[in-house]
């Protein structure tokens, strides 16, 4: 299956299976799908990540990084300091198509709850991989 490809792509640019990156994985996924971006075309994405500077947090930028091909080096993502909220500003290059998505608040303190609990990194990824994305993400047009 295709998500579980990209999940195993972005894992091994990040070096491990966690919960953040396979949030980073959906929502670059779902700002494609939404404005129409497949790898295979020239259109070129700009993303702006609000997330706290730390990890776990941090692991939904490699995620990110993966799935839309904007990276520090290519200057096509933007990383913004937040105190708790993760949220990402999608963007088609030249266009007014614009996204914002946030993760929902409860699903970041459900997944470190979780993981404080001791429950393994590789086990609350799988749960996240099959959420609904209607209980991950808030999505906004801006």
């Amino acid at each position: 299956n295709k998500l579980k490809k990209e999940i195993d792509d972005a894992a091994r640019l990040h070096g491990h299976l966690g919960p953040f990156l396979v949030i980073g994985v959906r929502m670059g996924k779902l700002a494609r799908r939404i404005l129409k971006h497949s790898e295979n075309d020239n259109i070129k994405f700009q993303v702006t990540i609000k997330v706290p500077q730390s990890t776990p947090f941090t692991c939904t930028i490699d995620g990110i990084q993966s799935t839309t091909h904007c990276t520090v080096g290519n200057h096509r993502l933007e990383i913004e300091k937040s105190d708790k909220e993760i949220l990402g500003d999608f963007e088609v290059a030249n266009s007014n198509q614009k996204l914002r998505i946030h993760v929902k608040p409860e699903i970041i303190e459900n997944v470190m709850a979780q993981l404080t609990k001791g429950i393994g990194n590789e086990e609350v990824a799988a749960q996240v991989a099959v959420m609904q994305e209607e209980k991950l993400f808030r999505i906004e047009r801006i």
